[in-house]
């Protein structure tokens, strides 16, 4: 088994449990194994490192599967020829390619997605991409599967068998998790709506760092935010646990001292690359069995008026905008966590008090958006006093992200929360 290591972290490759061989919490090989369970690894592969990709065709034959049709993101069309490489050096056949898909997936672009899977010879899918592209291939690929219109499946649990096509998921970005997940967020006329069932949950995994290095400055700091807002939000849940807090501060210790790097240095820091990487997997692992809170249910408000104003928030940048004022909301409750966090941001605590040192995780998260993205502020986003009802009103609404929020939120707390961030 392949320990994890600063000294091996770049170049060797992790599967499943091996991925948790950072923290002393699983050193005991009892917790080892609930984590297997907790996170179905008997049932898929998750692989993280440099040159993942290049498994490709040897998780294919693992699979079983020859003909593959591969969904990318719309401007991945070199990424493309690298996975037609892959396949072809491994007697593998790209059946076809699906390139239309852009951010946010919506009822239609997925029925879309549905039907040339659904026509196309293929025996395997391959979602290339963010996480719009791996959401969109995981609800297609069941929808296609079981029939009817997809708003039927918003929900939990009502997918009722497992896609004809096993999904093999290979993320571009470092931020949503949607490749360990077992969720896909559709947007829809009501706003954003969340799938649940183990059967989205992709077969195979392969997160490879290397295929983030060229992402923009911009790109990485978003999909960064958006992969620190799950660990932040899932440690601090009433859904969470020991395993589960374990494995929210191993998400957090990577990415929090390696963030900024990434974006400073992009391709020419493999380790912060890396570690963004591994941030946003095991953030993912997350969402299945504990899920977000208020920061995302406030965030989903943005989104949503900001769409409907053309001006679209991206959701990383959407979420940090309001998840400072969340995390100083649950203080009370979650200051351990919030307090962690700023000691693995590297952070001075030396002398402060528990209250202080939130405080300092609080601005350092604030700050890493407002230097690092355009959207400051509200205003700067688009959005004025005017939409705070609005917003706050579609964030109450979310009840499976704001009912295991630590401490409750009201409609004032939300609208106090946003104008905060008006200037």
């Amino acid at each position: 088994m392949t320990l994890y290591s600063e000294a091996n972290c770049v170049n060797a490759l992790q599967i499943n449990e091996e991925l948790l061989q950072g923290s002393n919490y699983f050193t005991d090989t009892n917790r080892l194994a609930e984590a297997v369970d907790y996170f179905g690894f008997a049932h898929r592969r998750i692989i993280l490192g440099d040159g993942a990709l290049d498994l490709l065709g040897d998780e294919c034959e693992r699979l079983g599967t020859d003909r593959v049709f591969l969904v990318r993101d719309a401007g991945l069309i070199a990424l493309e020829e690298s996975v037609r490489q892959v396949l072809g050096a491994a007697g593998k056949t790209l059946v076809g390619v699906y390139g239309k898909v852009m951010p946010n997936p919506t009822v239609e672009s997925v029925t879309d997605l549905a039907g040339h899977i659904k026509n196309a010879d293929c025996q395997a899918v391959i979602a290339l991409g963010g996480g719009s592209t791996i959401d969109s291939a995981k609800a297609a690929c069941c929808l296609a599967t079981c029939g009817g219109v997809l708003p039927d499946y918003f929900g939990f649990d009502l997918f009722d068998r497992a896609a004809h096509w096993p999904m093999i998921a290979v993320p571009t970005t470092s931020g949503t998790g949607a490749e360990a997940s077992r969720v896909a967020v559709i947007a829809d006329t009501g706003g954003k709506q969340a799938i649940y069932s183990d059967y989205l949950t992709p077969r195979v995994a392969l997160v490879d760092p290397q295929l983030t290095r060229s992402l923009p400055a911009a790109l990485t700091a978003i999909s960064g935010l958006d992969a620190l807002g799950h660990a932040l939000e899932c440690t601090a849940s009433k859904k969470s646990n020991l395993l589960g807090d374990a494995v929210a501060r191993m998400a957090l210790a990577s990415g929090c001292p390696h963030l900024e790097r990434a974006i400073d240095k992009g391709e020419h820091d493999p380790e912060a690359r890396y570690h963004m990487a591994r941030c946003a997997l095991l953030s993912g692992l997350l969402l299945s069995p504990i899920n977000t809170g208020a920061g995302h249910a406030l965030g989903y408000g943005i989104e949503k008026l900001s769409a409907a104003a053309g001006r679209p928030v991206p959701h990383g940048a959407a979420v940090s905008l309001v998840l400072p004022g969340v995390m100083r909301h649950n203080a009370p409750v979650a200051g351990d966590k919030y307090y962690y966090t700023a000691g693995v941001a590297g952070l001075k605590l030396a002398g402060l008090s528990r209250e202080a040192g939130v405080e300092r995780a609080v601005v350092w998260l604030d700050n890493l958006r407002r230097q690092h993205t355009s959207f400051a502020s509200l205003r700067a986003s688009g959005l004025d006093e005017k939409d705070i009802p609005a917003m706050a009103g579609i964030a109450l609404s979310i009840r499976r992200l704001m009912d295991p929020n630590p401490v409750e939120l009201t409609g004032e707390d939300a609208e106090r929360i946003y104008r905060a961030v008006l200037d």
